[in-house]
C-alpha cells in the first residue's frame, strides 16, 4: 500500500514540475521589465493585465503594458536598450516588442494618440526600433525624432482627411510609410518633417516648421485650427500652397519641392 501511495506521489511531483517547466517562459515573458519611468510631471497610468496603475517616479514598464498620459502631464521613460522616450500629455503608447542591449530582434511601439520623442542610440546590426501609429511606420537605427498621431481634425489643404501621423527628425535618418503600404518608405534627414495623412504615402519633406507637422505637446496640430493658434493655420495653409503634399506611388523624396512660379499681374481694366 504505502509503495502505491510512494509511486502516485512520485507521478505528481514529475506532474507539477512538467506544467512549472511548460509555463515559467510565458509567466517570465509577461513578467518581462523592460524599462523604467525616469521622470513624470502631472499624472499618468498604466493599464496592465486588466489592472490600472498609478504611475509615480521609478516604476517599471512591463511587455505589453499600456502608458497614458493625462492633461499637462508628461512622462520620460527609459528602455532598457538605452532608448529614452519622452510622453506629451493625452499619449496613449503599448510597448508591444522590446530588445536590451545585447538582444536581437526589434523594439515595437504602438502610439494610438499623442506625441512622444525618441531618442534612440546607435543599435547592433541585428536590431530595430519601430514605432506604429494607425496609419504609419517610422523605423530607425539610431537618432532623435518625434512622432505625433492625430485624429478627427480637418487641417487646411488636406480636407476629407482626419487622420495624421506626423513625424519630425531632430537628428539622423527615419524612414516612414504608411501602414497600408509598408514598403513604399520615406526617408527623411535630420532637419526635416513630414505627414502620413489618412491611407496616403508620407508627403514630401519640409523644413522643419514649414510643412505643418505637430511634435508632442501639439495634440491639435499645426494648421488644424485648434490648440496651434492663427500661425498654426498659416503654416498649415502655406506647406499647402508651396507643395507638400502626396507624392505619386514610388517617388518619395526627402528633399521639399520648389515652390509653384509667381503668378502675373493682372492687367487693369480700362472703359471703351
Amino acid at each position: 500500500m504505502s509503495r502505491r501511495t510512494d509511486g502516485r506521489a512520485v507521478r505528481l511531483f514529475l506532474a507539477l514540475v512538467s506544467l512549472v517547466v511548460f509555463f515559467a517562459p510565458s509567466i517570465a515573458c509577461a513578467q518581462q521589465i523592460v524599462g523604467r519611468v525616469s521622470q513624470l510631471s502631472g499624472t499618468a497610468q498604466i493599464q496592465r493585465a486588466g489592472a490600472t496603475i498609478a504611475v509615480v517616479q521609478g516604476i517599471s514598464i512591463e511587455l505589453h503594458d499600456r502608458l497614458v498620459t493625462s492633461v499637462n502631464s508628461t512622462a520620460v521613460v527609459v528602455l532598457s536598450s538605452g532608448t529614452t522616450l519622452t510622453l506629451g500629455e493625452h499619449t496613449n503608447l503599448t510597448f508591444d516588442q522590446t530588445v536590451t542591449t545585447s538582444g536581437t530582434g526589434r523594439t515595437l511601439l504602438s502610439l494610438v494618440e499623442g506625441g512622444l520623442r525618441s531618442i534612440v542610440p546607435v543599435l547592433l546590426g541585428t536590431q530595430g526600433f519601430e514605432i506604429h501609429t494607425p496609419n504609419a511606420i517610422t523605423a530607425v537605427r539610431g537618432t532623435d525624432f518625434d512622432t505625433t498621431y492625430i485624429e478627427g481634425r480637418v487641417r487646411p489643404g488636406y480636407e476629407g482627411c482626419q487622420r495624421y501621423t506626423d513625424v519630425r527628425v531632430r537628428e539622423g535618418v527615419v524612414a516612414v510609410s504608411n501602414l497600408a503600404n509598408p514598403t513604399q518608405a520615406v526617408e527623411i534627414e535630420a532637419g526635416y518633417e513630414t505627414t502620413v495623412p489618412c491611407e496616403l504615402p508620407p508627403l514630401n519633406a519640409g523644413p522643419l516648421g514649414i510643412a505643418g507637422a505637430a511634435g508632442p505637446g501639439e495634440a491639435g496640430g499645426r494648421g488644424s485650427g485648434g490648440g496651434g493658434g492663427g500661425s498654426s493655420a498659416a503654416g498649415g495653409a502655406a506647406a499647402a500652397a508651396v507643395g507638400f503634399s502626396a507624392p505619386p506611388p514610388g517617388s518619395g523624396t526627402s528633399a521639399p519641392p520648389p515652390p509653384p512660379p509667381a503668378m502675373p499681374p493682372l492687367s487693369p481694366v480700362t472703359g471703351p
